[in-house]
């Protein structure tokens, strides 16, 4: 599979219209917020921002806010609206499994429904690329999908790429992988991190509270 297939699918999604409901963050947000003030975050990277939804609501909140998004357009639309509320982020266009910030640069990363939207070893990149730039005992929140389509293949409409990851062959996420975790996968893959919370959302998605682990030289803040 062609990586560039990836960049045309988001963008060909993103210059058609602005995400649907974007206004209205994760159903999380709000604990989130509230676990956020009681440690003191300040510094957030939204991975996968897309046209703004988390960076506009973290924004409203008084947090630092950055973004990192994979489709131009989105970027684009992300500025465009944190202008029209008279906010500012930092925002870059890149892939997520190369972070252009230093070592322990956030204090949280926030990552909806994006990590799981590549191959495996973008994947693992990236998981490390999280766990650089959070401060020792900074904070991930995240979702992904952990529950497989019943013969997705069936269809004609995906292709195996991977064990558990397919690609849409058509429709606005045309090109775009989507691995599919297992819960034995997904702690294997997070090991590095401690691990607070797991639930499912309303969308049926597995939702990951985790924290890098506090060195013996780090400022204990908790």
């Amino acid at each position: 599979m062609n990586m560039e297939d990836e960049v045309t699918g988001w963008e060909v999604a993103y210059r058609k219209r602005p995400t649907g409901g974007r206004e209205i963050p994760h159903e999380d947000a709000e604990s989130i917020h509230q676990l956020f003030q009681k440690h003191r975050v300040r510094r957030i990277l939204d991975l996968g921002c897309g046209d703004g939804r988390h960076l506009v609501n973290f924004g409203k909140l008084g947090y630092e806010m950055y973004g990192l998004d994979y489709a131009p357009t989105a970027i684009s639309l992300a500025g465009e609206w944190l202008a029209k509320e008279g906010l500012s982020a930092k925002l870059v266009c890149t892939d997520m499994s190369t972070i252009p910030w230093s070592e322990g640069f956030f204090d949280a990363v926030i990552c909806v429904a994006v990590i799981n939207h590549h191959l495996l070893e973008g994947i693992r990149r990236t998981i490390s690329e999280i766990y650089r730039v959070l401060r020792p005992g900074g904070w991930l929140f995240l979702t992904v999908g952990t529950s497989r389509p019943a013969n997705p293949t069936a269809d004609g409409n995906w292709v195996e790429v991977e064990l558990n990851t397919y690609v849409r062959l058509e429709g606005h996420e045309k090109g775009v992988p989507h691995h599919f975790f297992n819960m034995e996968e997904l702690l294997k893959e997070f090991s590095q991190f401690d691990i607070v919370d797991l639930h499912q959302d309303r969308r049926n998605k597995t939702c990951m509270l985790a924290r890098r682990p506090h060195n013996i030289l780090a400022h204990e803040d908790a």
